[in-house]
């Protein structure tokens, strides 16, 4: 597996508002930048704030869920993916 590290971008913080989970730039000029998080994405934001492989962040997940672990790799480097995009990693 790839043993690249990821990790979050500083200049956000997490926040649960109205049971939702926003990652929210601290940055007032980047108020479009607001990141959605479904529960397993703020916990896999939440293990970002420091250098983590897909596999280590698989396993987290795994430990919390009935999940296969290539089946959470698989879902874990769409979510990386889509912050690479996001300019948020």
């Amino acid at each position: 597996m790839d043993n690249k590290k990821y990790i979050i971008k500083p200049g956000y913080v997490l926040r649960e508002i109205a049971g939702e989970h926003l990652a929210i730039p601290v940055s007032a000029e980047n108020t479009s930048d607001i990141v959605v998080l479904n529960p397993v994405s703020a916990i896999l934001w939440e293990e970002l704030q420091t250098e983590k492989t897909i596999d280590e962040l698989a396993t987290v997940i795994c430990s919390k869920f009935d999940i296969a672990k290539e089946e959470a790799a698989a879902d874990i480097k769409e979510f990386i993916e889509s912050l690479e995009s996001a300019g948020v990693i």
